[in-house]
This record gives C-alpha cells, sequence and structure tokens, in this order.
C-alpha cells in the first residue's frame, strides 16, 4: 500500500492510497468465497465451488466491487494509523480509480487553534455609576405608585386628574371596532387612541361628545367616538420627603431610601456593563485568534441552527417548510444565511475552549453531576431515560460550564487581576487544575 499526502485548506488532508494487486486479488477471492457460501450455483454444493466459477456466475465487475467497498474502509484505517492522523469526523471518499486500485479521500483534521499573546490583552474597565437624575427616575415612580387617587362627585376632567372614559368608536362602516372604559392621567399617561386626551379635557363629569379621530397606526383612516367621563379623582403625588421613604419600606429617611435606590442603580448597571465587557474581551480574543476548523463542522453547526430554528417554530405551532414558504426562501438559501453565525459561534466556542485548556481551567464532576441531576429533576426524565441521556447531557453541560470559566478567565486577564495576582506573590497564586474530560464547545454566545 502507498500513501501519498496533500494538505488542503481548512484543516482538510488528502490521502491518495494506492492498493498493491496482490491485495486486490485476495479480497476479490474473499468476496467470491464468501459469494459461493451464500448462494446455490448449479453443479456445486453451497462453498465448494472454484473461484473462477463464482466470477463466471456473477461477473468480475461485481466481485470486484465487493473487495473495493472492503478494501475502502480497511485501507483508510491503515492509513490513519500509519499517518498517525486523528481525524475530526468521517472521511470522504472523492474517487476511485481500478487500475491500479486508488482511493483518494479527503480527511477533515481537528481544528486548530492559536491563541496569540492573549495574557497581554487589556481592556478599561470603568463600569458606570448612577446619575442623580437617574435616582430621582426611580423616586419619580415611587411617588406615582404610591399616589392618592381621591374621587370626586363632580367637577372637569383636567391635566393631572385621573379620569375614567367610556368609549364606543366606529368605523367608517359604522362597526363598533372599540368598546371599553379606559382610566388614565389626563396629560400625562397615554390613552389608547391619539388625541382622545385633547378632546376630553375639559368634559363634565357625566358628559357625553361625540367627534372623530384617526386610526390609530393609519392617519387616513377615522374613527367616529363617542366619549361619556364616568369618573374624575384628583391624583395627588407624594411629597419626596421621610414619610415617602417609610412608606416604601425599612427606611427613616429619604436619604436613606435614595441611597439604597443609588445601590440598586449601580448593581444593576454593574450587571449590565459586566456582560459587555466579557463581550468586548471574547470579541478581542477572537479577532487576534487564528483560528481553522475543517467544512463540515460549519455544516454541522448550521444544521444545530437550523435544528434551533424548527424547534421554536413548533413552540408557535409552525413548521419549517411553512415558515420558508412565507419568507419565499429554500432550504438551501436559508443555510447560506445562517452561515456567518454558525462561523461566529464556531470561532467564540473554539477559541474559549482553546483558552481553557492553556490556562489548565477544569470543571469538577460534582459540579456536573449536581446541575444534570437538578436538569433531570426539571424535566421529569426516568431513571431509565436518564441512562441513555445522562452520559451526553453531562458532557453539554460540562463543556458549558467549561466555557463559562474560561470566560471568567478571560476577563479577569482583560482587567490585569491576574497581573496584580502574580505581583502578590505565592500567596496570590493557584495551582491551575488540569483539563479532564472536557469535549469542545461547539457553540458559545
Amino acid at each position: 500500500m502507498r500513501i501519498t499526502t496533500e494538505t488542503l485548506p481548512q484543516r482538510q488532508v488528502a490521502l491518495t492510497i494506492e492498493v498493491d494487486p496482490e491485495r486486490v486479488e485476495k479480497a476479490m477471492r474473499q468476496v467470491a468465497r464468501r459469494f459461493a457460501e451464500r448462494y446455490d450455483i448449479p453443479g456445486f454444493r453451497r462453498g465448494k465451488a472454484p473461484y473462477e466459477i463464482v466470477v463466471r456466475t456473477f461477473g468480475r465487475e461485481v466481485i470486484f466491487e465487493e473487495a473495493v467497498e472492503v478494501l475502502s474502509q480497511e485501507v483508510y484505517r491503515e492509513a490513519l494509523d500509519q499517518l498517525g492522523l486523528d481525524p475530526y469526523g468521517p472521511g470522504q471518499l472523492e474517487r476511485v480509480e481500478p487500475e491500479p486500485l486508488t482511493f483518494r479521500v479527503i480527511v477533515p483534521l481537528k481544528p486548530e487553534i492559536r491563541l496569540g499573546d492573549y495574557r497581554s490583552i487589556r481592556l478599561p474597565y470603568e463600569p458606570p455609576e448612577p446619575t442623580e437624575e437617574e435616582v430621582m427616575e426611580v423616586l419619580e415612580r415611587l411617588r406615582e405608585d404610591n399616589a392618592i387617587i381621591e374621587p370626586l362627585s363632580e367637577g372637569v376632567a383636567e391635566p393631572g386628574m385621573m379620569v375614567t372614559v367610556t368609549l364606543q368608536a366606529k368605523d367608517a362602516e359604522g362597526k363598533i371596532v372599540l368598546e371599553d372604559e379606559v382610566s388614565f392621567v389626563l396629560g400625562q399617561e397615554e390613552p389608547p387612541l391619539p388625541g382622545l386626551g385633547e378632546r376630553i379635557a375639559g368634559m363634565a363629569l357625566n358628559e357625553t361628545r361625540t367627534f372623530e379621530l384617526p386610526w390609530p397606526g393609519d392617519e387616513s383612516r377615522v374613527l367616529q367616538v363617542e366619549a361619556t367621563l364616568t369618573g374624575v379623582s384628583r391624583y395627588l403625588l407624594p411629597e419626596l420627603d421621610d414619610a415617602l421613604a417609610q412608606t416604601i419600606g425599612e427606611f427613616e429617611t429619604l436619604e436613606e431610601l435614595k441611597a439604597k435606590i443609588r445601590q440598586d442603580l449601580a448593581a444593576h448597571k454593574r450587571r449590565q456593563y459586566d456582560a459587555e465587557y466579557a463581550e468586548r474581551a471574547l470579541e478581542a480574543l477572537v479577532d487576534q485568534a487564528e483560528v481553522e476548523f475543517p467544512p463540515q463542522m460549519l455544516e454541522e453547526e448550521i444544521n444545530d441552527l437550523v435544528e434551533d430554528l424548527e424547534r421554536s417554530l413548533r413552540r408557535q405551532g409552525k413548521d419549517l417548510e411553512s415558515y420558508l414558504k412565507e419568507r419565499n426562501q429554500t432550504l438551501e438559501a436559508l443555510r447560506e444565511e445562517l452561515r456567518p453565525q454558525a462561523e461566529r459561534r464556531i470561532r467564540r466556542g473554539l477559541v474559549l475552549y482553546q483558552l481553557a485548556r492553556e490556562e489548565g481551567l477544569s470543571v469538577p464532576d460534582e459540579v456536573v453531576e449536581k446541575e444534570a441531576q437538578a436538569l433531570r429533576q426539571r424535566a421529569y426524565v426516568s431513571e431509565e431515560a436518564w441512562k441513555h441521556l445522562g452520559p451526553e447531557v453531562s458532557a453539554t453541560i460540562r463543556s458549558r460550564l467549561l466555557a463559562r470559566r474560561a470566560l471568567e478567565r478571560l476577563v479577569e486577564i482583560a482587567r490585569g487581576d491576574l497581573a496584580v495576582a502574580a505581583e502578590a506573590g505565592p500567596a496570590g497564586e493557584a495551582e491551575a487544575p488540569v483539563v479532564e474530560g472536557t469535549s469542545t464547545p461547539g457553540t458559545a454566545e
């Protein structure tokens, strides 16, 4: 057996494997023997027909094709072993030449990720603090939530009042399209029909008016509206003082309430900023990394995205075929549309996986098991079903948790926290655990 290799782009290698004629002849004789044992050949008991008779009975081409099928698997495995190749997935038989028997196989190799000097990544970390205006906005909402509504037995609709209006709206053909009773603060809240507030301003309690309003979202159409003011209330906002703070919670003073609001706003802003910061750090790592992966990996990721879409559509009571028909799109066009997203997911997942390897990160088995069991209980999976699903679910959980740990480490690097820890000396260092039993995370959002 003679093997020549050709390195192809996108982590692929082409193997040209030429099989010795003697081995081809031996394989054909083995196939002929199986045929003789399996089928009746006139004049011979099963398994006793000579090779030449079997070939003459079934045809050399049939025997040869069966031998090629067997040899293609054998020589491919032997070639991988001989070259020390550990492919990403199954090889693709591109061509077979009969004389001499030669196979050309495209082998997808595992991804190659070079992160570069990722430890030098630095991004300014400057989480924003809440402004006084934002604190006051929260206070105003609290005032509105604690407003006193005092119904009046008489009066007119004035700005700042809570009004209740019975509405009946008809289209140009006289069909009723809206019949409801609504309440809103006049001049401060949006009524259900644009312009309604201006038309009822000044109406007396129990007064009825008829007027035209534009159709919501389509000013070319007109609604005939009959409105009756059935309720008028004073809408009294409490003062911004210590009494308001004591009403809202366990606060003695308004300043204590404002301090708590400022603290909660700061925590909310920090969470948002941290998520955005981690995203920027990951983009910086992906931008500087060199990532190569075989086309087969990309196609599998696109398959996953299509399956995700199908599951989402089923939850909405739809199917993929109807979805494509609505968009006037073919499945092939959809796959092309998803290709950039799939490539982005692969790159992000691979760089996080590589970072975890280079940083020596791992996820303890007990953490994976705890989360897997919690998921099993939420999904009400039986013990029998879990025997089949459990290992795959655990592998997925481990990959996800490992990606999360890698992202946390990347944030530490970008903020410069690791550099500070290193300067602190041995007391500030910890031995990095070894990555065990991890699989490449195909997706990381």
